[in-house]
């Protein structure tokens, strides 16, 4: 008799247990709590201490970039774009970009990204953009799994820029990003063989867009918004200013330097990858120059083969920028590209909610489904009252 009762009384407990563990499992039971400030001494140090020393480094650095400045004046060339809302800008103009916002689960990151690309002409959008989205994985031991997915999504980027270019044959092809991908990218030493293979994927997308360019007489441009070249800075000896900070005072709206050869690592990378597929090396002379479109200056990076056709990009890019300095095609195809934090957050609720149908249909078991919850400090932007919109980086 007694032993009976101890098995009832242990399978209530079982049955607690396994209610407990659906709750916790549950993503839908999750609240949000409102985030609490630092403590008050270490909030004080940073928001009022660490703002005065910040100032008077500040004050530093704004001496420091004045005579930056006289150092380099007479020794930049500037140029005046036309602003010719019927020239250059009215041709046949595609724009691409990609955008990413990984999730971070406790067993593994899954990447997400996209590409877009769209037609503009005339000052209008033709046709129904073209989209193509990264295959499907996982990285449960990836190294820096969000650095690989900043690689493929530019390699994706590049991949649909040449799909665009041979569907649409246009006049003009605007990158959302540069040609030269970033040196930060290139594999490291600590770097996994799938993410080596991952870059030299990437290189080999961007020589078939140049060669693709180059053989329909497309003029192809990088448009780099996030720019932190230095390539001013070192010809005065000053390494500790970003060139777009020398030059914001220098160039008035609507004026742009003269073009300078990008030279790096990845560069390089590129130089030898068109000796071994038996490209011509000056496929990858990439130069850049900036232009002032907006209340800053952006960087623009075209291949030596477009090099005569710098002007009217540049007016081109210049004529259709918004008040930010964004050329219009750049903005649409950012627009369709943009992968919020949201998405990203459906896209999880998504993918526990089919495990659950194979949990029904006996494919996985109950206890698989502790991998799939948010790794620790990954934050929601889903709550109860709606979605909480947050730009991807």
């Amino acid at each position: 008799m007694t032993t009976l009762q101890y098995g009832g009384k242990e399978k209530e407990k079982e049955k607690e247990k396994e209610k407990e563990k659906e709750l916790r499992l549950t993503p839908f039971s999750m609240e949000i709590e409102p985030e609490e400030g630092p403590y008050a001494r270490l909030y004080e140090d940073i928001i009022d201490r660490g703002t005065e020393a910040l100032l008077e480094r500040f004050k530093r650095y704004a001496i420091n970039r004045r005579t930056a400045i006289e150092s380099l004046k007479g020794r930049i060339r500037v140029f005046k774009a036309s602003f010719d809302p019927k020239g250059p800008a009215s041709k046949r103009v595609v724009a691409v970009d990609a955008g990413r916002n990984g999730t971070n689960l406790r067993f593994a990151y899954i990447p997400i990204y996209g590409a877009a690309a769209v037609l503009i002409e005339n000052w209008a959008l033709k046709e129904e953009p073209l989209c193509v989205s990264g295959p499907p994985d996982l990285w449960p031991i990836e190294t820096d799994p969000e650095r690989r997915e900043n690689l493929l999504h530019m390699s994706l980027e590049f991949y649909l820029a040449k799909k665009a270019a041979l569907r649409w044959k246009p006049d003009y092809l605007l990158l959302d990003g540069g040609i030269v991908l970033n040196p930060r990218l290139c594999p490291s030493n600590d770097s996994s063989f799938q993410y080596e293979g991952d870059f030299l994927y990437a290189a080999m997308n961007v020589l078939d867009l140049l060669e693709t360019c180059r053989e329909i007489g497309i003029v192809l441009a990088g448009f780099v918004k996030r720019t932190q070249m230095n390539h001013y800075g070192k010809l005065i000896k000053n390494p500790g200013v970003r060139d777009m900070i020398f030059l914001n005072p220098i160039l008035e709206l609507g004026c742009y330097t003269e073009p300078f050869k990008v030279s790096n690592r990845v560069v390089e990378m590129y130089r030898r990858l068109c000796e071994d597929l038996n490209f011509h090396p000056s496929l990858v002379e990439i130069y850049s120059s900036y232009v002032k479109t907006g209340p800053f200056p952006y960087r623009i990076e075209i291949p030596a083969f477009c090099l005569n056709s710098l002007s009217d990009t540049v007016s081109l890019v210049y004529t259709m920028a918004d008040s930010e300095g964004i050329p219009y095609p750049i903005h649409e195809a950012d627009r369709y590209t943009r992968i919020t934090r949201p998405t990203s957050n459906i896209h999880t609720l998504v993918l526990f909610s089919k495990a659950l149908d194979l949990v029904k249909r006996g494919e996985i078991s109950p206890e698989d489904l502790d991998m799939l919850l948010l790794q620790y400090g990954e934050g929601w932007a889903l709550n109860g009252e709606g979605i909480e919109v947050e730009d991807s980086p």
